[in-house]
């Protein structure tokens, strides 16, 4: 799968040729962001390696693009750029028409530009933040460290900001915690249930572009970021499951970002908290999927992957024989036989498994969440010994 744009030559940052000993391409995205900018960028000054030395500068680059800026976010990186020179921060300024001011063509922009700089230094890896998020001190250390041990793409645990998080209101903090601790539920049972190689316990459940970052060969073999307008990062990452991707959601690359109710992009983690600001006003139930619904979803996907591993070694016969037994719901026919023959990927036969066949599997009502957390408690308990931990934020 490849897209023409990432290999389209992207002007932007063409002013400034790439280091020959740069490896990461960190891509910041900047509209109007003067009451964070700063604290984003200090971070990159103090990154450190894995000894917590300093790391070396001139490994990373940061690409920072400000597009349609009406406050001083130009001025403050124009002075941090002053305050220091010696790390590799270049800034683009440009003015969008209103069809291209979203997030996701610039999202999509910056890291075709990464990637194509990358490539002239025979590839690296294309790192992700936003404007509003402060990166750990380590953030590119550990990144480097899950790619090393195999990863191609890694998501870093977002965190909320401890003093915003406390300013919540009561109804959009207790959502937000509830939120947390329901998806790390489900990501610690899908972690034991389907045990993906390449991403094990501990794992979270966020692949936002708060903390994103992937090599450049994946990039390429993905064919970049979708062109949606907004909500990228999961357009994205939908399409890297679609690939196989070896996608790893560490805890080991944290970041901290804003709580603000009123965000830039169209929808995203602001438009959430403000959602449920609402729910908490008309003091109305949070519902979610429950879990007899997810652990289905889970035990369905691994018999799927078991049975996709055994392609080479799989009749006609067995896989209708297999599926009849094990997955009665659904009416396997010829062409969902010719899919799993002809799909190159598992992602992708189970990405057409979803659309087409497995609608039953959203039928199940929603239940409150904190019914839905209790079960999950109480299921995880029966699958797995780790310790409860692992999945827990309080």
């Amino acid at each position: 799968m490849t897209d023409d744009h990432i290999h389209s030559g992207n002007h932007y940052f063409s002013q400034y040729p790439i280091l020959p000993t740069v490896t990461s391409s960190i891509v910041i995205p900047v509209k109007d962001e003067e009451g964070y900018i700063l604290r984003t960028l200090q971070p990159f000054c103090e990154q450190v390696d894995r000894d917590g030395e300093s790391l070396d500068l001139l490994q990373f680059e940061i690409l920072v693009l400000a597009n349609n800026c009406t406050d001083s976010s130009v001025k403050l990186i124009k002075d941090f750029q002053l305050e220091n020179p010696f790390v590799n921060l270049y800034l683009q300024e440009i003015t969008l028409t209103q069809e291209k001011a979203n997030i996701g063509y610039v999202r999509r922009k910056l890291m075709d530009c990464a990637y194509s700089r990358l490539i002239r230094n025979g590839g690296g890896i294309i790192m992700t933040t936003d404007a509003d998020t402060t990166v750990s001190r380590d953030w590119i250390t550990q990144t480097k460290l899950e790619i090393e041990n195999g990863a191609e793409a890694v998501g870093g645990r977002i965190l909320l900001y401890p003093d915003e998080l406390d300013n919540l209101d009561e109804f959009t903090r207790q959502h937000h915690l509830n939120d947390e601790k329901y998806q790390l539920l489900i990501s610690a049972l899908e972690g034991i249930i389907v045990n993906p190689e390449h991403d094990p316990a501990p794992r979270h459940h966020q692949h936002f572009n708060g903390s994103f970052a992937i090599t450049s060969e994946s990039y390429e073999r993905s064919g970049g970021v979708p062109d949606v307008t907004h909500l990228e990062d999961c357009a994205f990452y939908d399409r890297l499951e679609k690939i196989d991707t070896k996608f790893r959601h560490s805890h080991k690359v944290i970041v901290q970002t804003s709580a603000r109710c009123i965000g830039r992009a169209e929808i995203g983690l602001s438009y959430q908290l403000n959602e449920w600001k609402n729910l908490g006003l008309r003091m109305e139930d949070f519902l979610v999927e429950p879990s007899t619904s997810i652990i289905r979803r889970l035990t369905l996907k691994r018999f799927l992957m078991d049975l996709w591993n055994s392609k080479n070694l799989m009749s006609k016969s067995d896989f209708f024989e297999k599926t009849r037994e094990m997955v009665p719901e659904i009416f396997f026919d010829d062409e969902i036989f010719d899919w799993y023959n002809s799909s190159s990927y598992f992602g992708e036969w189970y990405g057409k498994l979803n659309q087409k066949k497995l609608t039953f599997l959203q039928k199940s009502a929603a239940v409150p969440i904190d019914t839905a957390i209790r079960d999950l408690e109480s299921r995880l308990m029966d699958y797995s010994h780790h310790a409860f931990s692992q999945t827990s934020i309080l």
